[in-house]
Protein backbone atom coordinates (compact mmCIF):
# COMPACT_ATOMS: atom_id res chain seq x y z
CA UNK A 1 0.00 0.00 0.00
CA UNK A 2 1.23 3.08 -1.39
CA UNK A 3 1.22 6.88 0.56
CA UNK A 4 2.05 10.52 -1.08
CA UNK A 5 2.35 13.59 0.89
CA UNK A 6 -0.36 16.19 0.12
CA UNK A 7 -0.13 19.64 0.94
CA UNK A 8 -3.14 21.30 2.00
CA UNK A 9 -2.74 25.48 1.68
CA UNK A 10 -5.49 27.20 3.27
CA UNK A 11 -5.84 30.89 5.51
CA UNK A 12 -7.07 31.43 9.32
CA UNK A 13 -8.70 34.79 10.49
CA UNK A 14 -9.35 35.43 13.77
CA UNK A 15 -12.77 36.68 14.89
CA UNK A 16 -12.84 39.05 18.33
CA UNK A 17 -16.47 39.07 19.92
CA UNK A 18 -17.74 40.95 22.92
CA UNK A 19 -20.50 42.34 24.20
CA UNK A 20 -21.35 45.51 26.49
CA UNK A 21 -24.33 46.06 28.53
CA UNK A 22 -26.42 49.40 30.05
CA UNK A 23 -26.23 50.15 33.93
CA UNK A 24 -24.62 50.89 36.37
CA UNK A 25 -20.72 50.80 36.45
CA UNK A 26 -20.39 47.95 37.91
CA UNK A 27 -16.91 45.66 38.02
CA UNK A 28 -17.91 44.04 34.75
CA UNK A 29 -17.59 47.70 33.14
CA UNK A 30 -14.15 47.83 33.89
CA UNK A 31 -13.48 43.85 33.12
CA UNK A 32 -14.12 43.43 29.27
CA UNK A 33 -14.17 39.43 28.07
CA UNK A 34 -13.17 39.17 24.62
CA UNK A 35 -14.15 35.58 22.95
CA UNK A 36 -12.17 34.73 19.74
CA UNK A 37 -12.60 31.62 17.50
CA UNK A 38 -9.91 31.04 15.18
CA UNK A 39 -11.26 30.19 11.67
CA UNK A 40 -10.41 28.29 8.60
CA UNK A 41 -10.95 30.35 5.73
CA UNK A 42 -10.87 29.63 1.65
CA UNK A 43 -9.34 31.50 -0.53
CA UNK A 44 -12.19 34.55 -0.45
CA UNK A 45 -12.33 34.62 3.13
CA UNK A 46 -15.40 33.17 3.54
CA UNK A 47 -15.62 30.60 6.69
CA UNK A 48 -14.76 26.93 6.67
CA UNK A 49 -14.42 25.62 10.25
CA UNK A 50 -13.94 26.79 13.15
CA UNK A 51 -10.83 24.92 14.54
CA UNK A 52 -9.79 27.08 17.27
CA UNK A 53 -11.26 29.27 20.92
CA UNK A 54 -9.41 31.55 22.74
CA UNK A 55 -10.74 34.12 25.41
CA UNK A 56 -8.77 37.36 26.76
CA UNK A 57 -9.73 39.49 29.23
CA UNK A 58 -8.90 43.00 29.32
CA UNK A 59 -8.85 45.09 32.57
CA UNK A 60 -9.65 48.74 32.10
CA UNK A 61 -7.73 50.17 34.99
CA UNK A 62 -6.77 53.88 33.59
CA UNK A 63 -10.87 54.01 33.37
CA UNK A 64 -11.41 52.50 36.78
CA UNK A 65 -9.00 54.60 38.56
CA UNK A 66 -10.47 58.27 36.73
CA UNK A 67 -13.75 57.15 38.04
CA UNK A 68 -12.41 56.36 41.61
CA UNK A 69 -13.29 52.42 41.67
CA UNK A 70 -11.97 49.51 43.79
CA UNK A 71 -8.99 47.75 41.42
CA UNK A 72 -9.82 45.14 44.33
CA UNK A 73 -13.43 44.30 43.17
CA UNK A 74 -12.61 44.52 39.45
CA UNK A 75 -10.26 42.01 39.82
CA UNK A 76 -12.22 40.00 42.38
CA UNK A 77 -15.37 39.79 39.47
CA UNK A 78 -13.78 36.30 38.48
CA UNK A 79 -11.68 33.59 40.41
CA UNK A 80 -8.73 33.81 37.31
CA UNK A 81 -8.51 37.73 37.67
CA UNK A 82 -8.36 37.46 41.45
CA UNK A 83 -5.28 34.75 41.31
CA UNK A 84 -3.50 37.19 38.77
CA UNK A 85 -4.34 40.28 40.75
CA UNK A 86 -3.03 38.91 44.03
CA UNK A 87 0.30 37.76 42.48
CA UNK A 88 0.90 41.30 40.86
CA UNK A 89 -1.11 43.80 41.48
CA UNK A 90 -1.03 46.58 44.76
CA UNK A 91 -4.37 47.60 45.72
CA UNK A 92 -3.13 49.98 48.28
CA UNK A 93 -0.79 51.83 45.98
CA UNK A 94 -3.54 50.82 43.11
CA UNK A 95 -0.66 49.90 40.65
CA UNK A 96 1.39 46.86 39.91
CA UNK A 97 4.09 45.55 42.16
CA UNK A 98 6.79 47.70 42.78
CA UNK A 99 9.23 44.30 42.82
CA UNK A 100 7.23 43.22 39.74
CA UNK A 101 7.47 46.58 37.47
CA UNK A 102 11.26 47.33 38.08
CA UNK A 103 11.99 43.61 37.28
CA UNK A 104 9.42 44.48 33.30
CA UNK A 105 10.51 48.20 33.37
CA UNK A 106 13.32 48.36 34.88
CA UNK A 107 14.10 52.55 35.82
CA UNK A 108 10.98 53.01 32.87
CA UNK A 109 7.63 53.79 34.26
CA UNK A 110 3.93 51.55 33.40
CA UNK A 111 2.28 54.66 31.38
CA UNK A 112 -0.69 52.69 31.12
CA UNK A 113 -2.32 50.94 33.73
CA UNK A 114 -4.32 48.56 31.52
CA UNK A 115 -3.44 44.70 32.03
CA UNK A 116 -4.30 42.49 29.16
CA UNK A 117 -5.07 38.74 31.01
CA UNK A 118 -4.51 36.27 28.32
CA UNK A 119 -6.99 33.55 29.76
CA UNK A 120 -7.13 30.57 27.53
CA UNK A 121 -6.71 29.13 23.76
CA UNK A 122 -7.53 25.69 22.44
CA UNK A 123 -6.18 24.51 19.12
CA UNK A 124 -8.26 20.89 17.22
CA UNK A 125 -5.81 18.33 17.17
CA UNK A 126 -5.59 18.42 13.54
CA UNK A 127 -4.17 22.09 13.48
CA UNK A 128 -1.41 22.03 15.91
CA UNK A 129 1.62 22.41 15.25
CA UNK A 130 1.05 24.88 12.09
CA UNK A 131 2.24 28.20 13.79
CA UNK A 132 -1.53 29.11 14.60
CA UNK A 133 -1.07 29.80 17.81
CA UNK A 134 1.97 31.75 17.44
CA UNK A 135 -0.11 34.26 15.04
CA UNK A 136 -2.99 34.39 17.12
CA UNK A 137 -0.86 35.78 19.79
CA UNK A 138 1.17 37.91 17.56
CA UNK A 139 -2.56 39.25 16.00
CA UNK A 140 -3.45 39.91 19.82
CA UNK A 141 -0.49 41.98 20.61
CA UNK A 142 -0.93 43.69 17.58
CA UNK A 143 -4.50 45.18 18.68
CA UNK A 144 -4.04 45.36 22.20
CA UNK A 145 -0.60 46.31 23.03
CA UNK A 146 -1.48 49.95 22.55
CA UNK A 147 -4.21 49.69 24.87
CA UNK A 148 -2.72 47.78 27.20
CA UNK A 149 0.35 48.58 29.27
CA UNK A 150 0.55 44.72 30.54
CA UNK A 151 -0.05 41.29 29.03
CA UNK A 152 0.21 38.38 31.40
CA UNK A 153 -1.09 34.91 31.89
CA UNK A 154 -1.03 32.00 34.15
CA UNK A 155 0.15 28.76 32.05
CA UNK A 156 -1.80 25.61 33.05
CA UNK A 157 -2.58 22.35 30.73
CA UNK A 158 -6.32 22.67 29.87
CA UNK A 159 -6.49 18.51 30.00
CA UNK A 160 -5.67 18.86 33.63
CA UNK A 161 -8.72 21.12 34.61
CA UNK A 162 -10.79 19.38 36.90
CA UNK A 163 -14.49 18.76 35.30
CA UNK A 164 -18.00 18.17 36.66
CA UNK A 165 -19.11 14.31 36.80
CA UNK A 166 -20.89 14.44 33.98
CA UNK A 167 -17.29 15.27 32.50
CA UNK A 168 -16.92 18.19 29.30
CA UNK A 169 -20.50 19.52 28.59
CA UNK A 170 -18.72 22.31 26.23
CA UNK A 171 -18.79 20.52 22.45
CA UNK A 172 -15.61 22.01 21.25
CA UNK A 173 -13.80 20.88 23.74
CA UNK A 174 -15.20 17.14 23.33
CA UNK A 175 -13.06 17.51 20.02
CA UNK A 176 -9.86 18.30 22.00
CA UNK A 177 -8.33 15.18 22.56
CA UNK A 178 -7.82 15.93 26.17
CA UNK A 179 -7.50 12.22 27.37
CA UNK A 180 -4.21 11.70 24.78
CA UNK A 181 -2.48 14.88 26.39
CA UNK A 182 0.31 14.74 28.84
CA UNK A 183 -1.03 13.98 32.10
CA UNK A 184 2.40 14.24 34.33
CA UNK A 185 1.68 17.79 35.61
CA UNK A 186 5.52 19.18 35.98
CA UNK A 187 5.90 17.72 32.49
CA UNK A 188 2.86 19.10 30.54
CA UNK A 189 3.11 22.44 32.45
CA UNK A 190 7.06 22.75 31.25
CA UNK A 191 6.09 21.95 27.57
CA UNK A 192 3.40 24.73 27.94
CA UNK A 193 5.87 27.08 29.22
CA UNK A 194 8.65 26.49 26.87
CA UNK A 195 6.40 27.23 24.22
CA UNK A 196 4.84 30.45 25.27
CA UNK A 197 8.87 31.21 26.05
CA UNK A 198 9.08 30.39 22.16
CA UNK A 199 6.82 32.40 20.76
CA UNK A 200 8.38 36.03 23.28
CA UNK A 201 6.38 35.23 26.38
CA UNK A 202 9.00 35.76 29.50
CA UNK A 203 9.36 34.43 32.95
CA UNK A 204 10.19 36.91 35.75
CA UNK A 205 12.23 35.61 39.11
CA UNK A 206 9.09 35.38 41.79
CA UNK A 207 6.61 35.08 39.89
CA UNK A 208 7.11 31.40 38.87
CA UNK A 209 3.13 30.37 37.86
CA UNK A 210 2.71 33.66 35.81
CA UNK A 211 4.49 34.94 32.24
CA UNK A 212 3.98 38.36 30.68
CA UNK A 213 4.79 40.49 27.28
CA UNK A 214 5.51 44.16 27.75
CA UNK A 215 4.04 45.97 24.78
CA UNK A 216 6.80 48.88 25.38
CA UNK A 217 9.68 46.72 24.58
CA UNK A 218 11.22 45.26 21.51
CA UNK A 219 10.38 41.17 21.14
CA UNK A 220 12.53 39.73 18.57
CA UNK A 221 10.48 36.23 19.33
CA UNK A 222 7.18 38.14 18.04
CA UNK A 223 8.57 39.94 15.46
CA UNK A 224 9.48 36.69 13.59
CA UNK A 225 6.49 35.52 13.69
CA UNK A 226 5.52 35.38 9.90
CA UNK A 227 2.13 36.97 9.86
CA UNK A 228 1.81 36.71 5.89
CA UNK A 229 1.96 33.07 5.29
CA UNK A 230 -0.34 30.79 4.56
CA UNK A 231 -0.91 27.71 6.83
CA UNK A 232 0.11 24.38 4.95
CA UNK A 233 -0.98 21.21 6.54
CA UNK A 234 0.52 18.26 4.82
CA UNK A 235 -2.14 15.45 4.76
CA UNK A 236 -1.00 11.73 3.83
CA UNK A 237 -3.06 10.43 0.54
CA UNK A 238 -3.59 6.86 -0.11
CA UNK A 239 -2.67 5.98 -3.71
Amino acid sequence: MNYTIEDQEFDIKFRYQFCSFLGPMEEERYAQKIFVDIVKTDDSGNDIQIIGKASIKIMLLSQALDDNFDIFQIFDSDSYTMRIGEEIYDFDLRNIKEDLQRKLFGDDIMINPNICIFERMMILPEYRGLGIGAKFVKDRFHFFSSTCGLIVMQPYPLQLEAVGPNGRTDEFEKEMGYESMEKNVQKATKSLKDYYKSIGYISVRGYKDLMFLVPCKRNTSLDAINMNEMIIKRKSKQI
